[in-house]
C-alpha cells in the first residue's frame, strides 16, 4: 500500500515495525494479538477505546495491550504520520515479569518529550530499519522499555545464584560464532540464563553488552584480514557484515578510518 511500509527481521519474528505516512488512512475498531507501540510523528488523531476518546498529538507514544478493542484516526484535514511497533505478547510478558513489573490491560498514552524517552525511542526504531545484528536490535527494544518504565513499582524477585560460569559460556559462544546472526534465544539455550537478563548481566561482568562484544570480534578479525591485503568485499563477508557499505560504516565508527585507509597504512 502506498505510504505504508513494514520492516521485519527473520531472526526476530516477535517484532514488526509499520511506518505510515498515508495521511488520510483510517481504521475501524479492531484489536491486535500483540502489544502495539504507536508513535505519532505528525498530525493529530483521536484514539478510541472502551467508549473513551483521547486526542493524540505529535511527539506522543501510545502503548496498547493485546486484545484491547480500539481505533485511531486522523483529525479532519490533518496530515497524519505515525510508526507502530508490534511486539509479540509472550515476549512482552516475559520482559515485564523479568523486570518485576505487573502486566497491564489498559493503554498507556504518554508525551515522549515529557518522559525524556525521545532519544532512546528514535534510536530503537531506527535500529529496526537498518542493517544491524539481531542482538543489537533486540537490545535496543529492551533499552527503550527499561527507560520508559523506569520508576514503576516492581514486585520482589527471588535472588539468583551466581551466573559467572554461564556468562562465560555466552562469551565463548559469541567468540566461536561471531560471524553468525546470533540471537538472544541462542544465548539463552547455550547458557540457561533468561534472555531478558542476559544483556544486563553480561554487561555487568564484561563491561559491554553481547552485541558490542560480537561487533568488536568482527572488527578485530577484519583488521587481521585487511593486513593480509584481502579484498574488502571478501573481508566484509567473512567477518559477518551485511554488505560492504555496512562494513565501511561500522569499521570507521570503531577505528576512525575506512577499511581502505586502514589497509593502505
Amino acid at each position: 500500500m502506498p505510504g505504508v511500509r513494514f520492516y521485519r527481521d527473520a531472526a526476530l519474528p516477535f517484532f514488526e515495525l509499520k511506518i505510515c505516512d498515508a495521511s488520510r488512512l483510517c481504521y475501524k475498531k479492531h484489536s491486535h494479538e500483540e502489544y502495539s507501540l504507536g508513535v505519532i510523528d505528525a498530525g493529530s488523531s483521536s484514539f478510541w477505546y472502551e467508549g473513551k476518546t483521547i486526542g493524540v498529538n505529535p511527539q506522543t507514544v501510545v502503548l496498547i495491550p493485546p486484545g484491547l478493542v480500539h481505533s485511531c484516526n486522523p483529525e479532519p484535514q490533518d496530515q497524519w504520520k505515525y510508526k507502530m511497533l508490534f511486539i509479540e505478547a509472550d515476549w512482552m510478558r516475559r520482559f515485564l515479569k523479568n523486570r518485576g513489573i505487573p502486566a497491564f490491560g489498559q493503554p498507556v498514552v504518554s508525551d515522549r518529550v515529557k518522559t525524556n524517552s525521545c532519544q532512546s525511542l528514535d534510536t530503537m526504531l531506527s535500529r529496526l530499519t537498518v542493517p544491524a545484528s539481531p542482538l543489537e536490535k533486540e537490545a535496543a527494544v529492551m533499552a527503550f522499555f527499561e527507560q520508559a518504565m523506569a520508576g514503576l513499582e516492581t514486585v520482589s524477585q527471588e535472588p539468583q545464584a551466581t551466573e559467572l560460569p554461564r556468562l562465560v559460556a555466552i562469551q565463548q559462544y559469541i567468540h566461536e560464532n561471531y560471524r553468525r546472526k546470533i540471537t538472544l534465544e541462542d544465548l539463552e539455550q547455550v547458557s540457561g540464563v533468561n534472555k531478558f537478563s542476559i544483556i544486563r548481566s553480561f554487561k555487568e561482568e564484561f563491561n559491554i553488552p553481547p552485541h558490542m562484544y560480537q561487533t568488536l570480534l568482527r572488527i578485530n578479525n577484519a583488521k587481521k584480514l585487511l593486513r593480509q591485503h584481502r579484498q574488502i568485499v571478501e573481508v566484509a563477508c567473512e567477518t559477518g557484515f551485511y554488505d560492504q557499505s555496512h562494513f565501511h560504516k561500522v569499521f570507521k565508527s570503531h577505528t576512525g578510518v575506512t577499511p581502505e585507509q586502514y589497509q593502505s597504512c
